[in-house]
Order: C-alpha cells, then sequence, then structure tokens
C-alpha cells in the first residue's frame, strides 16, 4: 500500500530534544519498513511563517500529516495547532499532564480536528480523557524505545557504574553522587561514571554536578556521539539509575541501557510495570543500592541474569516494534479515505 507520511516537529537532531531524537528515530524505523516519510521541521515557528510553511507542507503531497506535540523548538507557538487542520492528521502528544494550563486548554485543536491521537505513557491518555472523553475510540498508547542503537561489543571490560541520561535536576544524580560518597567512605576498589548530555537550558546544572564530584571516584563522558555511546553501554557492566518517581517505560536512558544488557540497579515507583520486575534489580536509597553493587561485582551469573532479561523486556519496546503500531494507525486512516472515493 503506498502511501506518503510528513512528521512535522519542532525539534530534530542535532536540536537537544528528547521528541526530536524520538521523531529521528522513528523515521529511520518507518523507513526501514518501507514507509514513505519525509520530515518538516524549521527553527521558525512564529505565526507570520505560516503561509510559507503550508506552501512546503503541500508540495511534499502528504497522505497522512502526523505532528510530535510539544518540542522545545515549538515554544509557546501555535503553528503546530494551525497544521492540524490538514487532512489526515495524527498526533502525539508526548506530554499533557504537566504542562501549563494554557498549553492544555490549546490541545482541543488536535482532540477536536485529529484522526488519531498517540500518547507514549498510559497515564497521559488516561488523564487526557477525563478532559475530553470523546477521544476515547481514536486514541492509543505507544511507548517509547531507546535513542541509542545496540552496541557491538564481545568483551563488558568497564568495571564501573555508570549513570546515563540528560543532565538535569530531579533525574537521580543527587543519589548517583551519594552512593559515590558511601564508596569513598567505604574504601572500595569501585569508581563510577556519569555518561550524559547536558541541557542547554540549565548549564549551571552541569557545573553543579562537577562541583560536587570533584572529590569522589567519579569519571565524566559528555556529549559522546550515539554510536560511542553504544559502545560504551555494551561494554560496561552495571548501572545505577534512580529515577526518582520509579522505573518506566517512557525512560529511553533506562531501555538504552536494557537493550544493551547493563545489569541496571533502579527505583520502583507506582508507573513501574510488571515486566521489569525481573528485568532489573530495585534499590530504593542509595545504600540499598551499595548492598546490591557488592553483590553484582562478586557475583557474575546474577549479573549475566540481569543482563539477559533485561536485553528480553527491552525488546517489546523495539524501534521495529513501534514502527508498526504506527503503520497500522496510517494503514487504517489511508484505508478509510481510499474507500471514501468508491462509497
Amino acid at each position: 500500500m503506498k502511501y506518503k507520511v510528513v512528521l512535522i516537529t519542532g525539534s530534530y537532531p542535532p536540536d537537544t530534544c528528547g521528541v526530536g531524537d524520538y521523531t529521528a528515530s522513528l523515521v529511520a524505523a518507518l523507513q526501514k519498513c518501507g514507509i514513505n516519510v519525509e520530515v518538516l521541521h524549521t527553527h521558525k515557528w512564529h505565526l507570520s511563517c505560516l503561509n510559507q510553511i503550508i506552501k512546503h507542507l503541500n508540495s511534499l503531497k502528504p497522505d497522512i500529516v502526523h505532528i510530535q506535540y510539544p518540542t522545545v523548538g515549538y515554544g509557546s507557538s501555535l503553528m503546530p495547532h494551525m497544521l492540524s487542520l490538514f487532512k489526515n492528521r495524527v498526533i502525539t502528544i508526548h506530554e499533557n499532564s504537566q504542562s501549563h494550563i494554557l498549553r492544555r486548554l490549546s490541545l482541543y485543536f488536535f482532540f477536536m480536528r485529529s484522526k488519531h491521537l498517540i500518547f507514549i505513557k498510559q497515564f497521559e491518555l488516561d488523564y487526557t480523557k477525563r478532559w475530553a472523553p470523546w477521544i476515547s475510540r481514536r486514541a492509543s498508547v505507544i511507548h517509547i524505545g531507546s535513542n541509542i542503537p545496540v552496541g557491538h561489543t564481545s568483551n563488558r571490560d568497564i568495571k564501573d557504574i555508570i549513570y546515563f541520561g540528560l543532565i538535569v535536576p530531579k533525574k537521580g544524580l543527587d543519589d548517583f553522587l551519594k552512593l559515590a560518597t558511601l564508596i569513598k567512605m567505604e574504601n572500595l576498589n569501585l569508581r563510577l561514571r556519569i555518561v550524559g548530555l547536558p541541557n542547554p537550558k540549565r548549564p549551571d546544572y552541569l557545573d553543579y554536578i562537577y562541583k560536587k564530584a570533584s572529590n569522589l571516584p567519579i569519571s565524566f563522558e559528555i556529549g559522546l556521539p550515539k554510536r560511542d555511546v553504544a559502545q560504551l553501554l555494551s561494554r560496561a557492566q552495571i548501572a545505577y539509575m534512580p529515577f526518582p518517581d520509579g522505573a518506566s517505560e517512557w525512560r529511553s536512558s533506562l531501555m538504552a541501557l536494557l537493550i544493551n544488557g547493563v545489569a541496571t540497579i533502579t527505583t520502583y515507583g507506582k508507573h513501574t510495570p510488571e515486566n521489569f520486575k525481573k528485568a532489573v534489580a530495585f534499590a530504593q536509597s542509595p545504600e540499598d543500592a551499595l548492598t546490591i553493587v557488592k553483590k553484582l561485582t562478586t557475583d557474575a551469573q546474577e549479573r549475566e541474569t540481569l543482563s539477559i532479561n533485561g536485553k528480553q523486556c527491552a525488546e517489546s519496546y523495539s524501534w521495529d516494534n513501534i514502527a508498526q503500531r504506527h503503520i497500522q494507525i496510517y494503514e487504517n486512516i489511508f484505508l478509510k479515505k481510499f474507500s471514501c472515493l468508491f462509497f
């Protein structure tokens, strides 16, 4: 079935934005499946550019317009809402419940006009249905995958405890530093490594982490290309990812560790799914994490079990599966459009 999809996004690599990275991974996965897909991306989202963007969109001759929202690049622009007036619109809502009230109200443009709504979190869909119950029949949840590919290294020779992700507040880095402090206090022959990207909006936070880690056994790998991150993770043995609200299906950094077979220690929360229970080790404090670290560093079989279970768990969140879920939605919309030509 031949049809063309145009993905609209306010951010796209090399922009620093999780939604932009997600979009790039989705595009690659769809193209791998043979879908004709193009990206409409610009850094000019003020309304004075509306005619120019519409002209560009029309020139691409899409059968389906798929908008990713929100993104860092859009800012507070209502341009995506204007573009949602196009035919055969699919909207992926990456965030709603934590948004400003005005942004939440603006989503009614999408709720009223879309052919299908995709949410990356079940609780976001449940929250949104309280605002707009009529979307239930044309809304679904497709969880995110890892933006980091699988590395190809045969030996796990990095014995550091890894933290991986965007360097921002409220992501568990203070607990990671506390673990480093405990390791130093006990004079253990262990090191820790922080791998990630700084948030361009909070460069001061990376400086804060550098200062707090200055006397701790921590090394930094900041700003590595994705392929280098993948190789590093595929060589790592143990990770500690203490999410304050618990491990969940939308933590792409956690998925990156699992698909690369890193035995991962994390936290349990109300959104932690059942299938994570054998894929990771749970520690509710840095002290708990230290106990588990000691066990994993001496028990190769336990590390290998977590590594294998983590990989198996991550397979259900693979980009191949994510692409197939999207294709089902596109084809349902396109078939309805096609059938209308004959009936």
